[in-house]
């Protein structure tokens, strides 16, 4: 509990000054405070190095007390302005509450121990990066050189690691520490995002902040779905960013706050963007093309009334933003066609429909409140919302249907033309639209109740109850995954086994610094790197590490001259056999070379714990 308490503090104290600066409720200051603070862990992580500081909490301190004192300096010039209405509905911390605690069960539940390692194919790659921040003291996403060992720089967004490497030294090691950022992540991070996002669209109807945080538990593919696929720790913390900085652009619009207070409200949705682009750019991304229609319909609000000129400006405005969106969205492209679509037009609608995508298991309600938030909001006769939703329908029906993989990649390769990932997109305006779905449900029931309807009333409400339950089943599966997968920690996990990360413990104070020990990664032996910090030839399955490496990946067992010359150039002086299981199996890179090792000539078994032995190179003269 105390390193979750820290990990919280990471991300909502650095910007909480700040965001007491803004006119705004305090449900909408805590979501600045937190895009704020991240956007500042974020800044600190480049600036840090330019300054000759090492990551700690010290750069981040210097970056916060500047956007503190910015921030107060608007604050103290639009002091005039009016102070805004304090929102008297106290029920969204009751929501935000009940949110927290509903995902931290779940996540422990299904994560089991803080000490459970990802045993997904990328949580190798994310553990050792943190540790890789901590031993070269350096979070800069232009410094992450981990799988490109002599290169002096290399982009990566770090954002995700910069915050862990901060709670290690209080969480007991790098598999802690990621962990329990996850549940911060997810238990304060999301709630208030989406209860943010319907506060400020759906002012008319306040319930809505309520409601949201507490249906997202009936959507499946995020946040859990990411937990369980990749594992997409960076994607994550973009993607719960993204309803606040939906809600800041839009807040920025908004009348009353005068200059200094409009200025604020940019800056604050620009942090926000700042923020999830630092955590992974497809996700600003996602956010850009979310957005859009917003700013469309800003933008030509005034079109009755406007002059010729402003006419020709806002249309030259809007197809010059365009251009750069789509120049932007090209050279962004990522596609790799690793994944295809996989459904019928009619079950992609289908999936929509019941806001259950990538062929999870259905639950009944969600869809439903969706459906009557969309009902409101044309009722409300808030086309932008519709069309905004509709994006994000648009690009999984491309993603999860569209036969032509060519323009399927134009329009989802920023994503890796992964389909979960663009599923978790439909979340961002679907969820508060079953908020506002539930508020105007509940709201219909009072009015009934009050009307004498109680019968009708009572049995509404046990159909609706009957609904939530059928969400039980998704929610029981990606949990039982977790446990059973993802995050399955015995002698039989199929990457990091509980022998192997004994075999760690035990080895720690055996081996040197300066020692380098050579491993199949996908076993899990890359992961010495991240548990104890000894260096390892492949600290992930893919990057450049060079011909040495390569050769030794494929031809160790066999041994000979060009082996041991290899092995000499590289200082390796340790190998680790962790047998035949892989995490990720028929991967395209092969290190069959590393297998089968106890018949080699040029090892001497130095330690074993179960069917995990560490080796010393001994027979290279």
């Amino acid at each position: 509990m105390p390193a979750l308490l820290v990990a919280i503090a990471i991300i909502v104290l650095p910007g909480l000054p700040a965001a007491l600066c803004l006119r705004a409720s305090g449900l909408q200051r805590l979501g600045a405070a937190i895009a704020l603070s991240l956007a500042i862990v974020a800044t600190a992580s480049v600036v840090a190095p330019v300054l000759g500081l090492g990551w700690s909490p010290l750069p981040v301190a210097i970056v916060a007390s500047i956007v503190t004192a910015v921030a107060a300096v608007l604050r103290w010039t639009g002091r005039r302005v009016p102070p805004v209405a304090r929102s008297r509905r106290p029920l969204v911390w009751v929501a935000l509450g009940a949110a927290f605690l509903g995902w931290t069960a779940i996540l422990t539940v299904g994560i089991v121990d803080p000490s459970h390692p990802s045993q997904l194919y990328d949580g190798l790659f994310h553990l050792n990066a943190v540790e890789f921040i901590i031993q070269n003291s350096d979070a800069s996403p232009l410094h992450m050189t981990m799988v490109t060992p002599g290169a002096s720089t290399a982009v990566y967004p770090t954002l995700w690691h910069a915050v862990v490497a901060l709670l290690v030294p209080v969480s007991g090691g790098v598999v802690a520490a990621t962990n329990i950022v996850t549940v911060a992540v997810i238990a304060v991070i999301w709630p208030v995002a989406l209860a943010c996002l319907a506060s400020i669209v759906f002012r008319a109807h306040p319930a809505a902040a309520f409601w949201a945080p507490l249906v997202a538990f009936a959507f499946s593919v995020f946040p859990l779905g990411f937990l369980n696929w990749g594992v997409l720790y960076p994607n994550l913390l973009g993607n719960v960013l993204l309803p606040l900085f939906l809600a800041f652009v839009i807040r920025a619009f908004s009348s009353g706050d005068g200059p200094a207070g409009r200025t604020l409200w940019i800056l604050t949705a620009a942090a926000a963007a700042g923020a999830s682009a630092a955590a992974h750019p497809s996700s600003l991304l996602a956010g850009v093309v979310l957005v859009v229609p917003f700013v469309v319909w800003q933008a030509l609000r005034p079109w009755p009334n406007a002059s010729r000129t402003r006419r020709v400006l806002t249309i030259s405005g809007l197809l010059v933003g365009f251009a750069l969106l789509v120049i932007i969205w090209l050279a962004a492209n990522v596609t790799t066609h690793e994944w295809l679509p996989g459904v019928t037009m009619s079950q992609a609608l289908g999936e929509v429909a019941f806001l259950s995508p990538v062929g999870r298991s259905t639950g009944l309600l969600i869809g439903l409140l969706a459906a009557i938030g969309v009902w409101r909001v044309v009722k409300d006769r808030q086309w932008w919302v519709l069309f905004a939703y509709g994006v994000s329908i648009a690009f999984y029906l491309a993603a999860a249907w569209l036969p032509l993989l060519s323009l399927r990649s134009l329009f989802v390769g920023v994503w890796y033309d992964d389909t979960t990932r663009v599923g978790a997109l439909l979340a961002m305006w679907g969820i508060p639209l079953a908020g506002l779905g539930a508020a105007v449900v509940v709201a219909w029931l009072r009015a009934h109740w009050a009307a004498g309807s109680r019968a009708l009333v009572v049995v509404i409400a046990a159909l609706l109850v009957l609904g939530a339950a059928t969400h039980l089943r998704p929610l029981a599966n990606d949990v039982s995954y977790m446990r059973n997968s993802s995050y399955f920690f015995t002698s039989d996990s199929q990457g990091l086994s509980s022998d192997e990360a004994a075999l760690f413990e035990d080895i720690a104070d055996r081996l040197d610094d300066d020692d380098i020990v050579l491993g199949d990664p996908l076993t899990g032996a890359g992961l010495l790197f991240a548990y104890t910090g000894n260096d390892v030839v492949f600290p992930h399955v893919t990057g450049r590490y060079g011909a040495d490496a390569e050769l030794l990946a494929r031809d160790f067992a066999t041994g000979g001259a060009a082996v041991c010359d290899a092995i000499t150039r590289l200082g390796v002086t340790h190998v680790l056999d962790f047998g035949d299981r892989q995490l990720f199996e028929n991967h395209w890179t092969t290190f069959d070379g590393l297998h089968h090792l106890g018949d080699s000539d040029l090892l001497s078994e130095v330690d074993r714990v179960g069917d995990a032995v560490l080796y010393e190179v001994t027979g290279c003269a």
